[in-house]
């Protein structure tokens, strides 16, 4: 085995105590996919530039920022039509069940769009000061189609849209 390799700990409950992190950039991933019977048809990342994990007596809260024009797939044209639509795109949620595994109920916010998102995973206390938050869910398709955007992003928008984040947040 791999001297190198590093384990996440256990999954376990956090400390009580009222705190706040910020994400480390250079340690956070967000991913979407687009499938079409069960295989990959569109699959792109974005940058994070800025998100922050909260917790207190009454549970626990995320918010982040998103930089739409960020998105990176390995499908030719299809990043700069999808970032020209995006914008920047926010989310806020708070904790809606119990740990493990924990599940976050919010809003994200992208163009004059806002859409309700229910995400999900895992937080594990990864040392002092450090807090690792592994989601993911699905934002269905808009009840209503969208006007003010693009053929292409249209056609896209018809599909359920997995998602998935990965990040480490600091004190």
């Amino acid at each position: 085995m791999p001297t190198d390799t590093r384990f996440l700990p256990s999954a376990g409950s956090l400390d009580a105590d009222p705190a706040a992190y910020r994400i480390r950039p250079d340690r956070c991933v967000l991913e979407l996919t687009l499938r079409l019977l069960g295989f990959p048809l569109l699959r792109g990342r974005l940058t994070v530039r800025r998100a922050e994990f909260t917790r207190g007596p009454d549970g626990c809260a995320v918010t982040a920022e998103i930089d739409g024009g960020s998105f990176r797939t390995g499908v030719p044209l299809m990043s700069t039509i999808v970032t020209r639509e995006l914008g920047v795109v926010r989310f806020a949620g708070e904790e809606i069940a119990e740990r493990p595994p924990v599940e976050f109920a919010g809003r994200l916010d992208f163009g004059d769009s806002t859409r309700d998102l229910v995400l999900g995973g895992e937080l594990r206390e990864a040392g002092e000061g450090r807090v690792i938050l592994w989601l993911r869910g699905t934002l269905p398709p808009p009840r209503r189609p969208l006007r003010t955007v693009g053929r292409t992003v249209r056609l896209l928008a018809r599909r359920p849209l997995r998602i998935e984040f990965a990040g480490e947040f600091v004190q």
